[in-house]
């Protein structure tokens, strides 16, 4: 494993077009496992969930979001498809449907960037666009 500093750059836009932008920074690991790549990093009370731990598993043609802890959510992101997923939390879950139009995968050794571009639908709630822009660098602290 190797010690990384992870940034996770979030812009959601709404349906009436307003934005919402948030920006985490955190250590975490990187590893590579039979090919395929894996994030480690600590949420924090920034995204409203703190005590989570993410991981992102990249594979060859997919990426996959795990969350664990007070929050239990599994996302996948392949080009073109459409998923659904169950997004536990404290208080109940919720189904969310998801279509990805975006996918970049650029890491070298675990350093470099990954992009997405996905709509999300939350059932009752709404549908937003989100971009998420993960970049790994080494950690040298």
């Amino acid at each position: 494993m190797k010690p990384v500093l992870v940034t996770v750059q979030s812009i959601q836009r709404d349906e009436d077009g307003q934005e919402l932008k948030l920006e985490l920074v955190s250590a975490g690991k990187y590893y590579c496992k039979q090919n395929v790549q894996y994030i480690v990093y600590e949420e924090s009370e920034i995204t409203g969930m703190a005590g989570v731990t993410t991981i992102i598993k990249l594979l060859p043609d997919s990426a996959v979001l795990l969350r664990r802890g007070t929050v239990r959510q599994r996302q996948v992101f392949r080009k073109g498809s459409s998923f659904k997923a169950t997004y536990k939390m404290p208080f109940g879950e919720v189904m969310i449907h998801m279509k990805t139009y975006e996918m970049e995968i650029h890491l070298v050794e675990g350093i470099g960037t990954v992009r997405l571009g996905y709509d999300v639908t939350i059932e009752g709630i709404g549908t937003s666009y989100n971009q998420l822009t993960i970049t790994v660098q080494e950690d040298n602290a």
